[in-house]
């Protein structure tokens, strides 16, 4: 009877387990699940099993399951975050070297564009706040800060409406990833890295193409 006490397992802490590792298996199980399916259709359970610990774990790291699925968000959208870390000046953001680095993590994360749509343009609350706060507190003020600054200078049209031409050059970046589908099995173009090196670089030209200041560009021929 004791020895069966003994061999009863723990919904405390797992002894002799590395914390870090054990909340670290937590987020990369709960990222293998969050971000392909729904959130009401995952339990915590079934992320567990997959981390390899007690459920319990769950709570004692992150309360419960909102407090997991909220760390998981801050996890990926860091990460990505870090992905576009390096262009421009920290001020404004080079397009061209938004164009390039964030087609290839869309081409790299192909799940993000549906978790966008899910969950910023489909949902309410704490998940699509913090996935805006993120964007609009550095992208999207360094893409415009870009625009305005070659208005100013002269480079791009003086008519051009930033907010258009940021609206264009984001449905342009972000698009072919939400019809993935359609663009691999209508058109028979398979969305992968080079594809997206070729893709950045065409959605570039065509958008400097339709935003540069002509009068400028025939000075310069």
């Amino acid at each position: 009877m004791s020895e069966q006490k003994a061999m009863k397992p723990s919904l405390g802490r797992p002894a002799g387990q590395n914390a870090e590792k054990v909340r670290a298996d937590l987020l990369q199980a709960a990222r293998n699940h969050f971000l392909t399916r729904d959130f009401k259709s995952v339990s915590l359970r079934q992320i567990a099993t997959d981390a390899g610990v007690n459920p319990a774990m769950v709570s004692y790291y992150f309360g419960d399951k909102r407090g997991l699925y909220m760390s998981m968000v801050e996890q990926v959208t860091n990460s990505l975050e870090e992905s576009l870390q390096g262009m421009g000046d920290g001020k404004q953001i080079s397009i061209s070297e938004f164009s390039e680095s964030y087609t290839q993590i869309l081409a790299d994360n192909p799940w993000w564009p549906n978790f966008l749509i899910r969950e910023v343009l489909f949902s309410e609350g704490e998940v699509r706040d913090a996935v805006l706060q993120k964007f609009s507190s550095k992208i999207v003020p360094g893409l415009m800060a870009a625009i305005h600054g070659e208005i100013g200078n002269g480079n791009f049209r003086k008519d051009l409406d930033p907010a258009m031409a940021l609206i264009s050059l984001l449905g342009m970046t972000i698009f072919p990833f939400l019809a993935k589908p359609v663009v691999e099995q209508v058109l028979n173009i398979n969305l992968n890295q080079e594809t997206a090196r070729q893709l950045a670089q065409h959605n570039t030209q065509l958008f400097l193409n339709g935003v540069s200041n002509s009068d400028q560009q025939e000075e310069q021929l």
